[in-house]
C-alpha cells in the first residue's frame, strides 16, 4: 500500500527518508533555501500544488505524494510518463 502522506510533513519526510533518502535529503535542502514549505518538492518554485500518483503507478511502500509546481508536474507527466490526481489530505 502507498503512503499518501501530506507533502513536506514530518511523517512525509520520515517516510521518504526510508526508502528514497537522497531525495529527501534534496528536498529538505530546497526547502531550505527557499525558507518555507509551501514550495515545490523537486525546484523550489511558488505556487505549488499537492499530488499524489496514481495507484497504478504505485509499489508497495513508496511515498505516493508530492508538491510539485505547474512546470515539473509538466516533465514528471511527459518525460517520465507519470500521473498525478490532487491530493487533499
Amino acid at each position: 500500500m502507498s503512503n499518501y502522506l501530506k507533502p513536506h510533513s514530518s511523517e512525509w519526510f520520515a517516510a521518504l527518508e526510508k526508502v528514497n533518502p537522497a531525495q529527501a535529503a534534496q528536498t529538505t535542502q530546497i526547502l531550505s533555501f527557499a525558507g518555507r514549505d509551501d514550495v515545490c518538492s523537486i525546484c523550489g518554485d511558488d505556487p505549488a500544488a499537492d499530488y499524489k500518483l496514481t495507484s497504478e503507478q504505485t509499489t508497495s511502500g513508496i511515498v505516493a505524494t508530492l508538491r510539485l509546481c505547474d512546470d515539473c508536474l509538466n516533465i514528471r507527466r511527459n518525460m517520465h510518463g507519470e500521473n498525478f490526481v490532487p491530493f487533499i489530505n
